[in-house]
């Protein structure tokens, strides 16, 4: 994956994660959201 997808696949995931209504949905999607960041700050 390229940065800049996984930078705009990282970006959705934090959008959608402040208009979901469950917490266990927030919780998921944050999950994922810092394992995209993980990835953006080790190709840097």
């Amino acid at each position: 994956m390229k940065h800049r997808e996984i930078t705009k696949r990282y970006s959705d995931l934090v959008k959608r994660a402040n208009q979901a209504n469950g917490r266990k949905e927030i919780v998921g999607l944050l999950k994922k959201a810092a394992k995209l960041k993980s990835k953006i700050e080790i190709n840097n």
